[in-house]
């Protein structure tokens, strides 16, 4: 014959096991049916001991609190019962307190746990070259650039169809270098002081190079070599190469 075993829920402390009572029975927390739950609360203590679990003295002092309560519920009532002070109302307080912070703990902790795989950076500071020719220029931010390279790639898209030279490209496995590319965009602007961002994909029809160039360009940009500028919105973007000394020396 197989051996019962029981599962028994474990609490924080005495209010929070009163407060599984009180909505495991459903009952209303500012009229505590106090001969009920102590009973289910003196039941849950003797399955410890019969567990041979600790009873912490929070535990028993509750249940002594409880049987104290109960045992003035019973008292005949000589006074008007309105006058007469409840005695379930200084438990009540406690639960009501109890309960308050309880939900904010659980909230915190939700907040904890939602916030811990997220991880945070201050954004840095790009400061535009020191030439005239350039004032009244604003920087561009990379969903600026997303948002370009989109409309160069529909209009890309809106070409005629593909020659047979294309879909030998789409079969043919070809890696395409975005550190090549990012030379060739440096080169470009050393060549040039600067250069409009749509002219570095007019010459490309084909597609994973259209995206490495641009895919460069997002290198370039994070590593402080070149600058998005614009003088408003909706104007042509331009790319300006940033010159730092160590990055000349380490370029040249």
């Amino acid at each position: 014959m197989n051996k019962l075993s029981f599962k028994l829920e474990v609490f924080e402390g005495p209010l929070d096991l009163l407060m599984h009572l009180i909505e495991k029975n459903k009952v209303n927390i500012y009229d505590i049916p106090i001969a009920e739950i102590t009973d289910q609360y003196l039941g849950y203590l003797e399955r410890m001991e019969e567990m041979d679990l600790e009873l912490s003295s929070e535990f028993l002092m509750m249940a002594a609190n409880l049987l104290y309560i109960k045992s003035r519920m019973l008292l005949p009532k000589y006074s008007d019962p309105e006058e007469e002070e409840d005695p379930r109302q200084e438990l009540v307080d406690k639960l009501l307190e109890y309960q308050k912070y309880k939900r904010i703990s659980e909230y915190f902790g939700d907040r904890q746990h939602q916030y811990n795989h997220i991880l945070y950076k201050e954004p840095e500071e790009i400061e535009l070259p020191e030439q005239d020719e350039y004032e009244g220029f604003m920087p561009l931010s990379v969903e600026d650039l997303i948002k370009a390279f989109d409309n160069i790639f529909l209009r890309k898209s809106r070409l005629a169809p593909p020659s047979e030279k294309a879909f030998e490209k789409i079969v043919k496995y070809e890696l395409i270098s975005i550190k090549a590319k990012a030379a060739e965009i440096l080169e470009i602007l050393k060549q040039n002081k600067r250069v409009r961002f749509t002219e570095l994909f007019e010459a490309l029809c084909y597609r994973p190079e259209i995206v490495a160039r641009f895919l460069a360009v997002l290198e370039l940009i994070r590593d402080h070599r070149i600058l998005a500028v614009q003088k408003a919105i909706g104007k042509d973007i331009y790319l300006l190469r940033v010159d730092h000394k160590e990055r000349e020396m380490g370029n040249d």
